[in-house]
This record gives C-alpha cells, sequence and structure tokens, in this order.
C-alpha cells in the first residue's frame, strides 16, 4: 500500500511539474486596450451604500449595449432577476426609467438615481473621466488611483484584466458625506447582443461551399463514408466562409437558454467528462499526434505556426480556447470562436509533397470541414477513453448524451452540424475508418513534431514529458502507433500500469478542489455570482498566465 500510495504522488507531482513547467513559457507582458472605445460590455458586483438615509447593500449589473444602459440591482440573489433595473436608451441621460417588484430596492434605486450622476457612471466604472475638467491621479505601474471629477472623488484600489481590457476591481465614490463602495466580480467586453457583426443578418440555413460551388447535405448519406471515401482519396473539399460561420454561431446561441451558464453547464457530460484534470492531461499527446498525422495539419503548423519554437505557448493558446468554449459565458463563448475562425482564416496553402491522400499541390485552409471534423473526433474521442480508463465505464445513453453535446462545440467552428456522424456508435465508425485510412500519413515532418511534443524544455518536464510519452504509446491505435514508431513492448506496458493506476487512486484520493481544473471551479463560481479562492486563482495565473478565463 505503501508502494502504491508513493507512486499516486510521483505522478501528482508529475502532473503538477507539467502544469507548473507551462508558467515557464511565458506570453508576452500584457497591454490593456483603451477602455474608452468599449460599447458593449456588462460588470457585476457588490454595492454599499452609504446616505442620508442609512446603509443598503446589494449586488449589481451594470449593461452598456448600442448606446443605452441598464444598471440592475439584486438584494438577496447575485445572479436571480433584478429586483429593480434603471434603464435608458441614451447613454447621457441621466433620467433613467425605474422598473422595480420590490419596494426596498425601489427606494434604494431612488436614491442612486438622484444622487449620483447615473450618465457618467459608465466612464468612471471603466476608469475614465466623464468631463474635461477630471482630474487624474496615477500610482505605481500607471494604475489609476484616483478621479476627481463633477464633484465626485473616485478611489480605485485594485483592477482586474478582463480580455483586452484592464477594469477596475474596487471603488470608493465620495461627495458632501455620501459614499458608495463598489466591488467587481466579474466582466464581459463584447458579444452581449449577438454572436457576429452587427450588419451580419442569418437568412436560414447555409450550404457550406465545396470547391466554389454550394451544396446541402441528404441527411440519409452515409456520412462516414462521405468522410472517409472506400478509395483511399480524399473527401471532397468543403470551405467554411465568414456567412457560414456565423450562420452556426446563431443556430448555437439561439439554442442556450442562459447566457450566464454557457454552451453546456453543470449538468452536462462535458463539464462530467472535462473537470477532473488526469483525463484530459494524460490524453493530450494521443489527441495531438492523431490530430497531426492528417497532413494538412503538419503542413498548416509548419507553414504557420511557432509551435517548434513554443510548443507550450502553443499548447497555452490552445487550451485557452477549449477551456473558455466549454465552460465560458455566452458572450465568452462567442468572443473566443470569433478569435479562432480569424486565426484560422488565415491558415491556408498548398501542400509541397504527397501524403497519402493529399497530393503535391492540393489546397488546404484551417477553416475546412473534413479537416476540424477530424480534430473534433480526437478531443473527444480521446477525452472519453481516458475517462473511461480513469475515472469509471460510461453508460450508452451517457455516451450518447456527450457525443450529442459535442455538436454544438464543433458549430462553433462553423462545421455544420449535418456534415458531423449523426450518433456516438456512427462517430466511433468514423474514427475507426480514418485510423486505417491514408488520410492519416505520418511524413517526416509529422515525427519532427512528435519529437518537438516530448522535448523537455526544462528540468522539470523531464519526468512529466516522459510519463506523457509513456501513456501515448499505450493509447495511440496500433496502425498509428505503427506509422510513428514509438515502442510499445513490456517495458512500456509495465509502466503503464503503474502510471495508470497510480492516476486512478489520486482521483479517488484527492478533493474535488485539487482534482479537477481550476475553470471547472471558477464557471461554478461564475453561476454563483462569486469569484474562486485563491488557490484556483494562483492555478489560473500559472497555466494560462492570466488572472481569471471564464470569470
Amino acid at each position: 500500500m505503501k508502494i502504491i500510495i508513493g507512486k499516486k504522488v510521483l505522478c501528482l507531482m508529475a502532473l503538477l511539474g507539467m502544469l507548473a513547467g507551462c508558467s515557464s513559457t511565458r506570453v508576452m507582458d500584457f497591454e490593456a486596450a483603451d477602455a474608452e472605445h468599449l460599447e458593449e460590455w456588462q460588470i457585476e458586483g457588490r454595492l454599499d451604500w452609504r446616505g442620508d438615509q442609512g446603509r443598503e447593500r446589494a449586488w449589481f449589473r451594470y449593461t452598456q449595449v448600442e448606446g443605452g444602459y441598464s444598471l440592475a440591482l439584486m438584494l438577496k440573489d447575485p445572479v436571480g432577476e433584478p429586483d429593480v433595473v434603471l434603464s435608458a436608451a441614451d447613454l447621457f441621460d441621466d433620467a433613467p426609467d425605474l422598473r422595480a417588484r420590490d419596494h426596498q430596492a425601489a427606494a434604494l434605486a431612488r436614491q442612486l438615481r438622484d444622487s449620483l450622476p447615473l450618465q457618467h457612471f459608465a466612464f468612471w466604472l471603466r476608469g475614465l473621466p466623464a468631463t474635461p475638467e477630471a482630474n487624474m491621479e496615477y500610482a505605481r505601474a500607471g494604475q489609476l488611483a484616483r478621479v476627481t471629477d463633477d464633484d465626485w472623488e473616485i478611489h480605485y484600489r485594485d483592477h482586474m484584466r478582463v480580455h483586452d481590457y484592464r477594469l477596475p476591481e474596487r471603488m470608493r465614490l465620495t461627495r458632501n458625506g455620501t459614499r458608495l463602495d463598489l466591488e467587481m466580480v466579474r466582466a464581459e467586453t463584447g458579444y452581449l447582443s449577438g454572436p457576429c457583426p452587427r450588419d451580419f443578418r442569418p437568412e436560414g440555413e447555409r450550404a457550406v461551399a465545396v470547391n466554389g460551388t454550394t451544396q446541402r447535405r441528404d441527411a440519409g448519406r452515409d456520412r462516414v463514408r462521405e468522410l472517409v471515401p472506400e478509395d483511399g482519396s480524399a473527401p471532397m473539399a468543403r470551405w467554411v466562409d465568414r456567412d457560414a460561420f456565423c450562420e452556426q454561431l446563431y443556430r448555437v446561441h439561439g439554442r442556450i437558454p442562459d447566457g450566464r451558464v454557457g454552451l453546456f453547464g453543470p449538468d452536462s457530460m462535458m463539464w462530467k467528462l472535462q473537470g477532473p484534470m488526469a483525463p484530459g492531461g494524460f490524453g493530450a499527446g494521443r489527441a495531438l499526434l492523431l490530430q497531426n498525422a492528417h497532413p494538412w495539419i503538419t503542413q498548416g503548423i509548419d507553414e504557420h505556426s511557432v509551435v517548434r519554437e513554443d510548443a507550450l505557448g502553443r499548447a497555452r493558446r490552445t487550451f485557452q480556447h477549449v477551456f473558455t468554449m466549454t465552460y465560458g459565458s455566452m458572450p465568452q463563448v462567442m468572443r473566443s470562436a470569433n478569435q479562432v475562425h480569424a486565426i484560422h482564416e488565415a491558415i491556408e496553402g498548398e501542400m509541397d509533397y504527397d501524403a497519402g491522400a493529399f497530393k503535391r499541390g492540393t489546397e488546404y485552409r484551417a477553416n475546412e470541414v473534413n479537416a476540424m471534423i477530424w480534430v473534433h473526433a480526437t478531443l473527444w474521442e480521446t477525452l472519453a477513453m481516458m475517462y473511461e480508463q480513469l475515472k469509471g465505464k460510461l453508460t450508452d445513453e451517457q455516451k450518447e448524451q456527450f457525443y450529442q453535446e459535442t455538436k454544438l462545440f464543433a458549430m462553433l467552428f462553423g462545421i455544420p452540424e449535418d456534415a458531423l456522424p449523426q450518433d456516438w456508435n456512427e462517430f466511433i465508425a468514423y474514427n475507426e475508418a480514418m485510423w486505417a485510412s491514408p488520410q492519416l500519413t505520418v511524413t517526416d515532418a509529422t515525427v519532427q513534431l512528435r519529437d518537438d511534443l516530448f522535448k523537455p524544455q526544462s528540468v522539470l518536464l523531464i519526468f512529466p514529458m516522459w510519463v506523457q510519452k509513456i501513456s501515448t504509446a499505450a493509447n495511440l491505435p496500433p496502425e498509428v502507433r505503427d506509422q510513428y514508431e514509438m515502442n510499445y513492448g513490456a517495458w512500456q506496458r509495465m509502466n503503464y500500469f503503474w502510471i495508470r493506476n497510480s492516476a486512478r487512486l489520486a482521483s479517488w484520493v484527492l478533493p474535488a478542489r485539487v482534482e479537477h481544473h481550476p475553470f471547472h471551479h471558477e464557471a461554478h463560481a461564475r453561476l454563483e455570482g462569486k469569484r474562486v479562492g485563491p488557490y484556483q486563482r494562483w492555478l489560473i495565473r500559472t497555466l494560462m498566465d492570466q488572472e481569471r478565463l471564464v470569470n
């Protein structure tokens, strides 16, 4: 028993070392964008009002969209229905409408409306002057410390990074014995009104471009054979343009009843399988090597990625988007989807060598349906497989629910739902067909990517990368493992036996706050109107080099 626990501790140390090692590759210093350009944003928190009529406390949510604003107050529940809302169609209207369902909240709202210059509030909440006569004072590192504006003194204690912006986290507004303390919990900085640019209007279900023409899918067709032709040829290329991408976002956006919850939510299989760190962590190498075995992906990485020079940095950026789409609110999900699509639009070119089903001169693009479906498949088939190895078997119903949820994730990339395998069984049949297909061909460039993946970039990563290599060799399909020339003999099998069982024991022994991703905890905190604790904040900074991801 002592030996097993010792191995469990070693495995846990390896995992933590790998996570800590990610922080050794730092992204560039954060340069905040000008908050004055924010036209669609929201900030939430707690307010403490002290005036002539005593002291009142409430949660608040301030929203600005398309030139108008609303200030919602909640007395008992930070995420519930507002007890009162002050709103105006014009940001500079200092006499907003008041709609209340609670007399106490209505009284507080009237005090705020009568005492505060609400036409200035949107500026102060962003750390901006509201009038030309404002006096700005800054503390160390250029952070705003104090503003004197329209006879009000506004003191700023802390600031928080939200996407591209640095926004106030704690404020105190005072004038003539009146004091308002604000503590901000979270903010959104875009995509509150829709998933795509304002000039886009959905026109019904669009077809995806196929070699310059359009094609609608017949629901009765064999999707596996369409994605993996029996003759070993490459499937017909299908490009996702901007309109087709936005069409899918609108379809996803309309299915989500609560934007705060996001794409899935706490009752989803996606959160259940993604929550524990071990399944995704131990399966990461497998998923990446399966993806890289697709020649288009290898070529795209060679020509457009810095993965060879900054493998951990690229991994961090990739998983920022994966975890945001999985755990984020709908504005965060839509922001991430748009960013990824824009990045992918710049990735295109031609194959400069023959590789399996893909011939020299073949045009490739990152925003291509078949290649994106393959990347999508490697993530979720690997996650389900590793979850069953480390956490326990899934029922057929759970697998089916999980797969149907992954379709929403795929649609965030512009993949039409009817292009995907229909159910879990068809999804597994597609994966197995791909493993044996010449669409997966390991080239010299792919082997180099394999070597780069398992190369430790610091002493701390030597053991974790060895564990990752053993786990990857153990779980790759044999036909793909043979192409990569990865050994999986008696020595590797013995090592994987204790690695896997140590991870199982760790999952059983460790409390959820340690075993689960910090983003999982952060998402739950968002649903409760809170921030996660110091330990989870430290993990988020270590893993993602930022203060918060999905809250």
